[in-house]
Protein backbone atom coordinates (compact mmCIF):
# COMPACT_ATOMS: atom_id res chain seq x y z
CA UNK A 1 0.00 0.00 0.00
CA UNK A 2 1.23 3.50 -0.73
CA UNK A 3 1.68 6.22 1.84
CA UNK A 4 -1.51 8.01 0.83
CA UNK A 5 -3.62 4.88 1.25
CA UNK A 6 -2.05 4.24 4.66
CA UNK A 7 -2.82 7.80 5.71
CA UNK A 8 -6.42 7.54 4.48
CA UNK A 9 -6.90 4.32 6.45
CA UNK A 10 -5.46 5.98 9.55
CA UNK A 11 -7.83 8.96 9.13
CA UNK A 12 -10.81 6.64 8.60
CA UNK A 13 -9.97 4.82 11.83
CA UNK A 14 -9.59 8.11 13.66
CA UNK A 15 -13.00 9.26 12.37
CA UNK A 16 -14.63 6.07 13.63
CA UNK A 17 -13.01 6.55 17.05
CA UNK A 18 -14.20 10.16 17.19
CA UNK A 19 -17.74 9.15 16.29
CA UNK A 20 -17.71 6.33 18.84
CA UNK A 21 -16.45 8.70 21.55
CA UNK A 22 -18.62 11.68 20.57
CA UNK A 23 -15.48 13.73 19.88
CA UNK A 24 -16.74 16.48 17.58
CA UNK A 25 -13.50 18.47 17.75
CA UNK A 26 -11.42 15.41 16.87
CA UNK A 27 -13.75 14.67 13.99
CA UNK A 28 -13.45 18.24 12.70
CA UNK A 29 -9.66 18.11 12.92
CA UNK A 30 -9.54 14.74 11.15
CA UNK A 31 -11.89 15.91 8.40
CA UNK A 32 -9.66 18.96 7.86
CA UNK A 33 -6.58 16.76 7.53
CA UNK A 34 -8.42 14.36 5.21
CA UNK A 35 -9.53 17.29 3.05
CA UNK A 36 -5.93 18.45 2.65
CA UNK A 37 -4.98 14.94 1.53
CA UNK A 38 -7.89 14.85 -0.94
CA UNK A 39 -6.79 18.21 -2.38
CA UNK A 40 -3.24 16.93 -2.84
CA UNK A 41 -4.70 14.04 -4.84
CA UNK A 42 -6.90 16.32 -6.96
CA UNK A 43 -10.21 15.27 -5.35
CA UNK A 44 -11.60 18.76 -4.84
CA UNK A 45 -15.26 17.75 -4.60
CA UNK A 46 -14.56 15.25 -1.82
CA UNK A 47 -12.34 17.80 -0.06
CA UNK A 48 -15.06 20.43 -0.31
CA UNK A 49 -17.57 18.20 1.47
CA UNK A 50 -15.09 17.37 4.22
CA UNK A 51 -14.12 21.00 4.70
CA UNK A 52 -17.72 22.15 4.88
CA UNK A 53 -18.38 19.70 7.70
CA UNK A 54 -15.12 20.53 9.51
CA UNK A 55 -15.79 24.28 9.16
CA UNK A 56 -19.29 23.89 10.55
CA UNK A 57 -18.13 21.72 13.46
CA UNK A 58 -15.35 24.14 14.41
CA UNK A 59 -17.86 26.99 14.34
CA UNK A 60 -20.37 25.15 16.55
CA UNK A 61 -17.58 24.30 19.01
CA UNK A 62 -16.39 27.89 19.16
CA UNK A 63 -12.98 26.65 18.02
CA UNK A 64 -11.75 29.85 16.37
CA UNK A 65 -8.33 28.65 15.25
CA UNK A 66 -9.67 25.51 13.54
CA UNK A 67 -12.55 27.51 12.08
CA UNK A 68 -10.12 30.00 10.54
CA UNK A 69 -7.79 27.38 9.06
CA UNK A 70 -10.67 25.32 7.66
CA UNK A 71 -12.33 28.48 6.39
CA UNK A 72 -9.24 29.66 4.57
CA UNK A 73 -8.99 26.39 2.67
CA UNK A 74 -12.76 26.11 2.16
CA UNK A 75 -12.86 29.64 0.76
CA UNK A 76 -10.12 28.85 -1.72
CA UNK A 77 -11.90 25.71 -2.90
CA UNK A 78 -15.21 27.53 -3.25
CA UNK A 79 -13.45 30.26 -5.21
CA UNK A 80 -11.71 27.95 -7.67
CA UNK A 81 -14.88 25.90 -8.15
CA UNK A 82 -16.70 29.03 -9.37
CA UNK A 83 -18.38 30.17 -6.14
CA UNK A 84 -16.31 33.33 -6.16
CA UNK A 85 -18.35 35.51 -3.80
CA UNK A 86 -18.85 32.72 -1.26
CA UNK A 87 -15.16 31.91 -1.42
CA UNK A 88 -14.20 35.53 -0.84
CA UNK A 89 -16.63 35.83 2.07
CA UNK A 90 -15.24 32.75 3.83
CA UNK A 91 -11.62 33.83 3.36
CA UNK A 92 -12.51 37.33 4.64
CA UNK A 93 -14.04 35.73 7.73
CA UNK A 94 -10.85 33.70 8.28
CA UNK A 95 -8.75 36.83 7.89
CA UNK A 96 -10.85 38.63 10.53
CA UNK A 97 -10.68 35.58 12.78
CA UNK A 98 -6.90 35.23 12.56
CA UNK A 99 -6.58 38.95 13.30
CA UNK A 100 -8.94 38.76 16.30
CA UNK A 101 -7.15 35.82 17.91
CA UNK A 102 -3.75 37.44 17.41
CA UNK A 103 -2.32 35.05 14.82
CA UNK A 104 -0.56 37.86 12.97
CA UNK A 105 1.49 35.70 10.58
CA UNK A 106 -1.59 33.74 9.49
CA UNK A 107 -3.60 36.96 9.23
CA UNK A 108 -0.90 38.48 7.02
CA UNK A 109 -0.73 35.38 4.81
CA UNK A 110 -4.53 35.23 4.56
CA UNK A 111 -4.68 38.95 3.80
CA UNK A 112 -2.26 38.46 0.91
CA UNK A 113 -4.31 35.53 -0.36
CA UNK A 114 -7.47 37.60 -0.12
CA UNK A 115 -5.89 40.46 -2.10
CA UNK A 116 -4.91 38.07 -4.90
CA UNK A 117 -8.38 36.51 -4.90
CA UNK A 118 -10.10 39.93 -5.01
CA UNK A 119 -7.83 41.07 -7.83
CA UNK A 120 -8.63 37.90 -9.78
CA UNK A 121 -12.38 38.29 -9.11
CA UNK A 122 -12.32 41.85 -10.46
CA UNK A 123 -10.76 40.57 -13.68
CA UNK A 124 -13.65 38.15 -14.26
Amino acid sequence: MDQSADLKAEYENRLKECEKNGDSRGKAETLYEMAKLEISEGNQEQALLMLMEAYSRFQKLGESKGHCFAGELLGQLLFVSGNIQDGLAVVRESFRGFTEIGMTEEAEKTGQLLAVMEEHAEGQ
